[in-house]
């Protein structure tokens, strides 16, 4: 597919050299990525030993959205043949390279992780979750590397967002007080994708569940949004933890929950986690909570995921299910959303398991610690949930609440499954637990251990240490 006009556009601005730094901002799937990825990945086929950066906030999101958007960049040019990712760099034939590195202001207060390289030109990606420093020092590595063959550049691209792109670009374009060499471009939803425009409308309808704020920002380029109040994930945070592929390692271990509903209009939904990948839905209408039950020790087997590691929101229906497994000697881990917290907090507590495995499953996405699989449903029912703080303490919406006034339209099935496997992958493992033992550990170690209670409460501690 061709490029859209806007994108015929932006590529004309870029290619008459009056500008050094060109943002592309807009709504989301509008293609700005795929374009601002082409254009060093153009210039690298072209010419020989030229050196570009690729900069995203974390590691993390580089390996799973800027690295799987480049290749998809080259398979629809048709060019995947061209250049080669290891190492997270791509390597062409000629000696022309793409890096992608990091820039965590957080991590790295001195910029070191940037300072020392020498390039001919680079791409801020989600530029509004880089701190501006990194914009400015990008300013003095440009130009450093065979620039004879090719004009310095600084590419930035990022959905609506408050901070200094917007003061920089949007708000300076608005006001038509752009400042020289500063190129400016919004694309919407009327710019067509780079990729199948099947798959784009199906994305975009895919987005018309989202709050109104997140809706008018993400789709309609709202860029005076306003914060939903108390919003549990933000969608921002959800997109940026969407892994379209996970593979299984050997030594990821395996959780696998159970939400059931019975009879009623709600379906029963079952969910995997192995390693800090949440996913692999299966969901069954009008299913009889014994069958979901059975289903539950049969995917338990074939997984070998361990009686324990199998989680099922006892509460209500969820009792029959428990009462096959219990007849067939298979005991899992009970999820009891009114029993008290098991985590402890200086500041802010919260006011059930529930609350705790929600409280813990929004932290792990807004730091990046896991990520999901895309389910609208999920999207929907993370977006649309919402929390309150009382006397420093968290409670969550009631579920009923959530399905009817929020209008999600069904019970929350795929966020319980994605709490309940959040609560006991940290609480149980990782390196939460770790911490707790290890602690536990060093308290026995550091007593004389003179009785045979004591040995034995040391043994049984290392033992647990060794099987999380």
């Amino acid at each position: 597919m061709g490029l859209g006009a806007k994108q015929e556009e932006f590529t004309k601005q870029f290619r008459s050299k009056e500008f050094a730094y060109l943002c592309a901002a807009g709504t989301t799937g509008s293609g700005k990525s795929l374009l601002t990825l082409g254009l060093p990945h153009y210039l690298c086929m072209k010419y020989s030993g030229l050196k570009f950066a690729v900069i995203r906030k974390s590691e993390k999101n580089l390996k799973q959205t800027s690295i799987p958007s480049y290749k998809k960049m080259k398979m629809i040019t048709k060019s995947e043949h061209i250049s080669t990712v290891t190492d997270m760099t791509a390597r062409y034939a000629n000696g022309s390279e793409i890096i992608f590195v990091w820039a965590d202001i957080t991590k790295d207060p001195e910029l070191n992780n940037i300072r020392g390289l020498e390039l001919t030109g680079a791409l801020i990606e989600e530029a509004n979750q880089v701190d501006k420093k990194y914009f400015d020092l990008l300013k003095t590595r440009i130009g450093r590397w065979n620039n004879e063959l090719c004009f310095p550049f600084i590419l930035l691209n990022l959905n609506p967002s408050q901070g200094w792109v917007k003061e920089l670009f949007y708000d300076n374009c608005v006001n038509h007080t752009m400042p020289d060499r500063h190129f400016f471009m919004e694309f919407d939803e009327s710019d067509i994708n780079l990729g199948s425009k099947k798959v784009t409308e199906l994305f975009r309808k895919s987005l018309s569940d989202l709050p109104e704020e997140e809706y008018g920002r993400f789709v309609l380029n709202n860029w005076d949004y306003g914060e939903i109040p108390n919003q549990l994930v933000k969608y921002e945070w959800y997109k940026n933890c969407c892994l379209d592929q996970y593979f299984i390692k050997k030594t990821d271990r395996g959780l696998l929950s159970l939400d059931p509903a019975g009879e009623g209009k709600d379906s029963t939904v079952f969910a995997r986690m192995h390693g800090n990948h949440i996913g692999w839905w299966e969901e069954y209408p009008k299913q009889d909570p014994g069958e979901s039950g059975l289903i539950m020790i049969e995917r338990a087997k074939e997984l070998s995921i361990r009686k324990k590691d199998c989680i099922v929101d006892g509460i209500g229906i969820g009792s029959g299910a428990l009462s096959i497994m219990k007849d067939r000697k298979f005991v899992p881990t009970i999820f009891e959303g009114g029993r008290s917290p098991v985590l402890d907090s200086a500041f802010l507590r919260t006011l059930n398991l529930r609350a705790e495995g929600h409280w813990l499953f929004r932290e792990g996405l807004r730091k990046e610690e896991i990520t999901i699989q895309h389910h609208p449903k999920l999207q929907k029912e993370c977006t649309k949930c919402t929390y309150d703080v009382s006397d420093r303490v968290i409670k969550i919406l009631p579920k009923e609440v959530l399905k009817k006034v929020q209008h999600i339209g069904w019970s929350p099935g795929h966020l319980d499954n994605a709490i309940m496997l959040a609560h006991r992958y940290y609480t149980t493992g990782g390196n939460l637990q770790h911490e707790l033992i290890k602690r536990q550990v060093d308290s026995i170690l550091k007593r004389n251990v003179t009785s045979r209670a004591d040995r034995e409460r040391r043994q049984s501690v290392q033992n647990s240490l060794i099987g999380v």
